[in-house]
């Protein structure tokens, strides 16, 4: 059974999502990001920048992920970089 999937939040654009993809990845977090709406991958053709992407982590992960964020949103460590 596949897992199911939880939304954790819309990144503004393709360097914030990839930013965020990245630290979760780096914390063993599997994550995915869809454009938010179909005109989002038009952008990336015309302004070489998509917006608005919202990004996914696996259900069971997503307090996880959310600590994670906000972790690194105050400035400090995350748990899983403390010990």
């Amino acid at each position: 059974m596949e897992d199911e999937w939880a939304f954790l939040m819309q990144a503004f654009n393709d360097l914030e999502a990839e930013i965020v993809c990245g630290l979760l990845r780096e914390a063993s977090i599997p994550v995915r990001r869809k454009d938010s709406d179909p005109l989002t991958g038009a952008m990336r053709v015309v302004g070489g920048q998509a917006y608005e992407i919202d990004i996914f982590v696996p259900q069971q992960m997503l307090l996880r992920a959310r600590a994670l964020l906000a972790a690194v949103r105050r400035g400090g460590a995350a748990e899983d970089n403390e010990t």
